[in-house]
């Protein structure tokens, strides 16, 4: 293991270079507890910690429909009658972008 700093994002918000330790071998980076705890905190703040979320696929006549819960619709700026792009980027991976 080797000490480096990387930038860490969540959410598409950039918190900055932080350090880690990359493996030498495999190039796998990890992230301390403590270095874990502190982007934890600046999240809460910005009340975006713990916004991924679970939905279930339900049905409205031949189209399958996804409910978009309202904390993330309010993070990603999305309202009612908004457009958005949705398409596959791998099996098992959908895409959602508003135009």
């Amino acid at each position: 293991m080797k000490k480096s700093r990387s930038n860490l994002e969540f959410f598409g918000i950039d918190f900055g270079l932080k350090p880690i330790e990359v493996c030498t071998k495999c190039g796998e980076e990890y992230v301390s507890d403590r270095v874990m705890e502190e982007v934890e905190k600046e999240c809460k703040k910005m009340g975006i910690f713990g916004l991924e979320r679970k939905v279930r696929v339900t049905k409205s006549g031949n189209s399958l429909v996804i409910r978009i819960p309202p904390e993330i619709a309010k993070f990603v700026n999305v309202k009612y009658q908004d457009l958005l792009s949705i398409m596959p980027v791998g099996k098992g991976r959908i895409e959602v972008q508003i135009v």
